[in-house]
């Protein structure tokens, strides 16, 4: 394996990896999102849940609570006179639901807060809350959390008069304590807490999961690209083209590898155009400058020589210029020597230098042009010019005519045309095909076949557009620019 190939290796070897410690940063990504949104669905539904069963037990205390002080100021109120006596076998024996059982405390107090009598269960008087007691006293029935002898209670405050005049001064407390309640709702918060570790957990797992499976098919996919390499650029992917949620990928990815292997073909094709185009003349240098060494020679013969020699290279000096030039138009740097362009200067340059060899022909130069400027490279410019007036010189008729009309609008537009025979349809597919020569009859020796794909090349790197309008009869050309460099839009013709 060589140096070069073992570079690339590493190279792919890295970029593989990262990509796989991208996958493993998505998955846990994934994961850890699922059980965060585990974790506050569960949270929240159990916070909610505990205020609500906190709610229902309060309730069905207090409404217990509040039979009770029914019944016993019912009772009560039965009795003559002041005398007040409590159904202590009630008391002891009253549930406020399962599954505790509870004792229930009761106390009649006076309007001043002072205690009258109390329930044979309690030793010492209850507490009781003034708020309550007001509230009592207004002749509605008050309920309270207050503390008593280091215990939480709850208290139902009766008024008296709600059941008779004999005691109307009077308010009845029957409390319970509140332990029981608070011990269920911690056992039933212990028991969401572990539900909802385990949910996390389990939701942790589940994004692993769900991302193993959601990763798969891109995996595959990954494999197959991976598979393709510059000797089989015409495989295509087809792993998951059938799913819904993949097949845009695919054909993404299937899009770009036609892109490739198209930009492959050309550049091979480019490759072996290249080289026989050096070939060619570097094979004639070498067997004039065989034949001449072979033996003695003349002064005129030596001289007759090189002057051979002198013109190859001067092609090969053309060739490598193009080959230079559209290297350069081809690249997707942006262009570095961008400046203000007279475009009228830039035609009367490119005709002044064409004169000598129109005027050979009998071909007649019209320009008509717009005044103004425009963005771009003014060498390449004028290359691209140059290219379309040279072209237009080989196809045009002997005593024609070859026309130039500049526009400069939102856009600038020169138009070329000659009066030739135009070109036929068969050539069309390869006009801009580098080192195409399509009419035998125009195999000039000076040319290289990379004039229109030159100017092709150029159009595009200022962010405009060449296009073959048709024949009228001779050919006709189209240079659309854009006037500040901004890429332009353009209407495709048949």
């Amino acid at each position: 394996m060589t140096r070069g190939s073992s570079k690339r290796s590493g190279a792919l070897a890295m970029r593989c990896g990262w990509e796989m410690n991208r996958v493993r940063s998505f998955r846990l990504a994934l994961a850890l999102r699922v059980a965060l949104g585990a974790l506050a669905i569960l949270a929240t539904a159990g916070l909610v849940s505990i205020l609500a069963l906190r709610t229902i037990l309060y309730q069905q205390l207090d409404d217990t609570l509040l039979h009770l002080a029914e019944v016993e100021a019912r009772a009560g109120a039965a009795t003559s006179g002041p005398a007040f006596q409590f159904h202590e076998g009630v008391l002891l024996a009253a549930r406020v639901g399962p599954p505790a059982e509870l004792i229930r405390y009761a106390q009649l107090w006076d309007f001043s807060g002072q205690p009258v009598v109390r329930s044979g269960n309690l030793t010492a008087n209850l507490t009781l809350p003034p708020s309550a007691l007001t509230e009592a006293r207004a002749g509605r029935v008050a309920r309270v959390t207050h503390r008593w002898q280091g215990r939480a209670l709850r208290s139902v405050v009766y008024p008296m008069e709600l059941v008779g005049a004999a005691h109307q001064v009077h308010v009845l407390q029957v409390a319970a304590p509140t332990g029981p309640l608070r011990q269920t709702l911690v056992r039933f918060a212990l028991f969401l807490v572990l539900l909802t570790l385990v949910g996390t957990v389990g939701g942790y797992a589940l994004g692993r999961n769900l991302a193993a499976v959601a990763l798969r098919p891109t995996g595959e996919i990954t494999a197959q690209a991976e598979a393709i390499s510059e000797g089989t650029l015409s495989e295509r992917i087809t792993a998951h083209a059938d799913v819904d949620e993949f097949a845009s990928l695919v054909t993404v990815l299937n899009g770009m590898l036609d892109r490739l292997d198209r930009a492959f073909q050309v550049q091979r094709q480019f490759t072996a155009d290249a080289s026989h185009e050096l070939r060619a003349p570097l094979t004639v240098l070498k067997g004039d400058i065989d034949v001449t060494l072979k033996r003695d020679r003349t002064v005129e013969e030596y001289r007759a020589t090189l002057i051979r020699c002198r013109e190859e290279v001067e092609r090969l000096t053309r060739l490598a210029g193009d080959l230079l030039l559209l290297a350069r138009a081809d690249s997707s740097v942006p262009l570095e020597h961008l400046e203000d362009v007279d475009c009228r200067a830039l035609l009367d340059r490119v005709r002044v230098r064409f004169e000598s060899i129109a005027a050979a022909r009998g071909i007649r130069f019209v320009v008509h042009a717009d005044d103004g400027r425009i963005s771009g490279d003014e060498r390449m410019l004028d290359r691209v010019v140059s290219n379309l007036v040279d072209n237009a010189m080989k196809y045009c008729r002997a005593g024609g005519e070859v026309s130039l009309e500049l526009k400069l609008q939102d856009e600038m537009t020169l138009t070329v045309r000659d009066d030739g025979h135009g070109i036929s349809p068969d050539q069309l597919p390869h006009l801009f095909v580098r080192f195409f020569r399509g009419d035998p009859a125009r195999r000039r020796s000076d040319g290289t076949g990379l004039g229109l794909a030159i100017a092709q090349a150029g159009a595009e790197a200022h962010g405009g557009k060449l296009e073959f309008l048709g024949n009228a009869p001779g050919a006709v050309f189209r240079l659309s620019l854009p006037l500040d460099g901004t890429p332009i839009a353009h209407t495709s013709h048949a």
